[in-house]
This record gives C-alpha cells, sequence and structure tokens, in this order.
C-alpha cells in the first residue's frame, strides 16, 4: 500500500511540475512574443497598444505612437501578431488587462466580444481607447479613427463618376466585416437607379486568396464597370488582376491605401483613385489622448482623423 502511494506521489508531482512549467512557458512566450518595449521604460505611465497586424499601416501607427510618447514621457508597450485573427486579438487584450496597464489603445471590431472586452477593462479602471473601428456601445473612453461611414461615401462617389453614373459594380471586402464602410457604399449607390452592387467578395485574413478572389469576380461578371476594394493589398492586386485580364479602361477601379504598387497603377491609369488615411497621426493622437485621460484634461470621445483622395491629377502635381 505504502509502495502504491509513494508512486501516486510522485506521479502527482511530475503532474504539478508539468503544468507549472507549460504555464510558465505560455506566460513567457505570451509576455515575450508580442511585445516591443523598444521604447521608454520608465514613463509617468504604462500604456499598452495592441495592433490590429504587423503591416506597412499599422507600423506608421506605432511610429505616430512612439513620437507622442517620447513627447509626454510615457512607457509604450505594443502587442502585434502577423496576421490578425479575432481569438487571438481578443487573447492580446485580455493579457494587456491582466497587466493592469494606465490604460490601452486597441484596434477593434464593431462586435459584442469587443465591446465586452472593452467594458471589462473599463469595469477594472483601466482606460481604454478603440482605434479604427469605434465600438458603439461599449464604455470606450474615446474613438480614434476615419469616420468608415464616411470613407464608404467617398469610395462609391468616385467609383459612380469614373462609370458615368451607371453600370454594374463590385465590392471587396476584408474578411472581418466592416459594416460602417459597406453601409457608406450601399447608401451612396441608392441614390442611382442605373447603378448596382452585383457582387460582394470578401478576402481571408491572411491574404493568400485575395489575387483568385477578384479574379473570380471579373470573370464571373462580365459586364462589370467597377471594383470598389476597401483594403490597401487587395487594391494592389484588383490592378494586377485588371491588367491581365486586359480590362484596364473597362472595369474602373477605386481603392484604399498608398502602397507603392497603387501609386503605380494610378499613374498608369489602370486604378482610377485610393483613399488614404493617416496612420501616424492615429498613433499620436492615441497616446497623446490617453495621456489626457490620465490628466483629468477635457478630451473629445470621437476623434476622426482626415482622409485623402489620391489620383492620376493628383500624383501628377508632384
Amino acid at each position: 500500500m505504502k509502495k502504491y502511494f509513494v508512486i501516486f506521489t510522485i506521479f502527482l508531482l511530475l503532474v504539478v511540475g508539468f503544468i507549472s512549467l507549460t504555464s510558465l512557458i505560455k506566460c513567457y512566450y505570451l509576455t515575450f512574443k508580442y511585445q516591443n518595449y523598444d521604447f521608454l521604460k520608465e514613463g509617468k505611465y504604462h500604456f499598452i497598444l495592441v495592433l490590429k497586424e504587423d503591416d506597412v499601416f499599422w507600423n506608421k501607427v506605432v511610429d505616430g505612437a512612439k513620437k507622442a510618447a517620447k513627447k509626454y514621457n510615457v512607457t509604450l508597450s505594443i502587442l502585434k501578431e502577423d496576421y490578425f485573427d479575432i481569438d487571438n486579438h481578443l487573447d492580446l487584450i485580455d493579457r494587456a488587462i491582466e497587466s493592469s496597464p494606465d490604460g490601452i489603445i486597441s484596434y477593434a471590431l464593431n462586435e459584442k466580444k469587443y465591446e465586452n472586452i472593452v467594458n471589462r477593462s473599463i469595469d477594472k479602471k483601466i482606460p481604454f481607447i478603440t482605434l479604427d473601428v469605434d465600438v458603439l456601445k461599449s464604455k470606450r473612453d474615446a474613438f480614434i479613427g476615419t469616420n468608415n461611414y464616411y470613407t464608404g461615401i467617398v469610395l462609391a462617389k468616385k467609383l459612380i463618376k469614373s462609370i458615368d453614373n451607371k453600370g454594374d459594380i463590385g465590392i471587396v471586402m476584408n474578411s472581418e466585416e466592416n459594416s460602417f464602410m459597406l453601409t457608406g457604399i450601399y447608401g451612396e449607390v441608392s441614390r442611382y437607379d442605373s447603378v448596382s452592387i452585383v457582387d460582394t467578395r470578401y478576402i481571408d485574413t491572411k491574404r493568400v486568396n485575395t489575387y483568385k478572389v477578384i479574379e473570380d469576380m471579373v470573370i464571373n461578371n462580365r459586364e462589370l464597370k467597377g471594383i470598389i476594394c476597401i483594403d490597401p493589398y487587395a487594391t494592389f492586386m484588383a490592378g494586377q488582376v485588371i491588367v491581365r485580364q486586359n480590362k484596364v479602361g473597362k472595369i474602373k477601379l477605386v481603392g484604399m491605401g498608398d502602397l507603392e504598387g497603387t501609386l503605380r497603377f494610378i499613374k498608369k491609369g489602370v486604378i482610377e483613385g485610393t483613399v488614404v488615411r493617416d496612420p501616424y497621426k492615429m498613433g499620436y493622437k492615441a497616446v497623446e489622448t490617453m495621456y489626457k485621460i490620465k490628466e483629468e484634461e477635457f478630451i473629445d470621445d470621437t476623434i476622426f482623423i482626415e482622409l485623402k483622395y489620391i489620383n492620376k491629377g493628383s500624383l501628377d502635381e508632384k
């Protein structure tokens, strides 16, 4: 009997040790893999910035945030993943909350899961600023980003004008629902009896299917006169599809972002134009606003960052 008790005790200790070691490794992994402590380590406040993903746009957000952090003497930790995944992104925010910083600034989506986690942060007395997309029913302290509904209107206006106010058009969306922008597009299109949205496609989070998705849209809609892309990478890829399908001038394209390839296509007349946001200013304003919250200064709870529309004419002026 004593022999079995000793074996059971050793087994139990091994299990407990394994669980502890696993938790320690996981904690280390989540703590250090996604964090970037390359900035002020002993500032007056400690803010955590949770990016949507690791790309050109969000790296510019970081540049602006770091600039403001330096000005206001704030410690800034940055959490990010290579590609956006809702569950993993929520996990990063959860880890941020558990570390009890002085404030959290994060990309979000306007849906229940984000509403819940933002409210949990507020309930724990951790101020929360949403970036890029607002979580309307949450208790967030502020939203900083572009007016996505208005962005949708601008995209639709530019495309409709390029197709002379008539024809079938398609929309290429990110995999996550951007309802505000889509609502803006549909609202503007509804003002024209001779313009119809005949196809809406979604690219995956890693964007590996982007070219195929757009190519299928073009091939399956022979009367297509225009495409709206709300994703910068998809805009560039749509330009490639139009060239390879010999549709330059036959299908008009309006998109987003200022990727080098997109600007090159605009110069060549492949893409009509692109809507560009200012991610640097978005990051700067986010840290500045969080600092004001901590200092109990007055803030606007909704701060829109202006948009810029780039077409061939504006590029030629440069």
